[in-house]
């Protein structure tokens, strides 16, 4: 009954859907459930983690960097919300060890949260209005532009793409994501000249290059790039989910063909991610450019 009340406690602290419930001690070491049910009453400062429940230093930080607690302005920490450890948990720890079942509820789970977090961005799109350049949106990116972004950058982390991590509806590479910061030390550094390779790779892996990017007041660049699949990652899943694929990701573009360049390979056609070309072949069996 008491590891069943603990349970239940920490599901509400840190807002975890109930089918994780039973799991929580998969997400959760002895000593961070015993840190969370401390944290239910409010923040707490340091010195009285280390007192009251004997932690250590490195105890702590190791919590805060698996997405256990959150660190706060005034120097206390807080408990983290499920989304930002569950994040950090199916990238890098037990994904492979829940049932399916449980996977396709926390995705779904994890899908919801998404939608919710930018649906005041896509009517913003619908309605056809610029949005605030500091504001991170997710938006295509031509090859080259993909390039460009990485130089005006100060530092590249690549992290595994969470969306095919978690979805695995495809087989294309994990090893995508490329940050502009790196949010509790997790991500790896990388050169520019190899930030500029994955891109390259990914796009000959058919994977779409687009950003979430955003320009501060002094001119510096955030967020990330991201090299995207319509089978996994929840920008184009989202725009699915909302009729919307005309408008989201945002776009600044529209496809054309160069038919004189057309040889009839019919490669476009394969690599197409949203099926919108598809092959035309003559009476005589004669291939011609395909058709939208």
């Amino acid at each position: 009954m008491k590891k069943t009340a603990e349970r239940q406690a920490i599901r509400k602290l840190v807002g975890a859907p109930e089918c994780v419930e039973p799991w929580l001690e998969r997400f959760y070491e002895p000593k961070e459930v015993q840190l969370l049910l401390h944290l239910e009453y409010g923040p707490a400062a340091n010195t009285e983690v280390f007192t009251v429940l004997g932690l250590e230093r490195e105890e702590l930080d190791r919590a805060w960097q698996r997405g256990i607690i959150a660190r706060n302005e005034d120097g206390t920490v807080s408990a983290a919300d499920f989304r930002t450890r569950f994040d950090y948990w199916a990238m890098f720890e037990g994904w492979q060890d829940i049932p399916e079942v449980i996977k396709e509820r926390l995705n779904r789970w994890e899908f919801e949260q998404y939608c919710r977090r930018h649906e005041a961005d896509l009517e913003t799109a619908r309605r056809g209005e610029k949005q605030d350049p500091e504001h991170l949106i997710p938006r295509y990116l031509l090859l080259e532009e993909s390039l460009e972004v990485i130089d005006r950058v100060e530092r590249v982390y690549l992290w595994p793409c969470n969306c095919r991590m978690m979805r695995e509806n495809c087989s294309k590479p994990v090893y995508t994501c490329l940050r502009f910061s790196n949010d509790r030390g997790i991500g790896w550094e990388i050169g520019k000249d190899r930030a500029k390779e994955i891109i390259q790779e990914a796009n000959r892996a058919g994977l779409m290059q687009s950003g979430e990017i955003g320009s501060t007041k002094e001119g510096r660049v955030t967020g990330a790039i991201c090299n995207c699949c319509a089978d996994c990652c929840f920008p184009h899943l989202m725009a699915k989910e909302y009729q919307a694929e005309k408008i989201w990701p945002r776009s600044r573009y529209r496809a054309r063909q160069h038919q004189e360049l057309c040889t009839g390979c019919g490669r476009c056609v394969r690599r197409c991610p949203f099926q919108a070309l598809r092959s035309n072949v003559s009476e005589k069996g004669r291939k011609s450019p395909p058709v939208f």
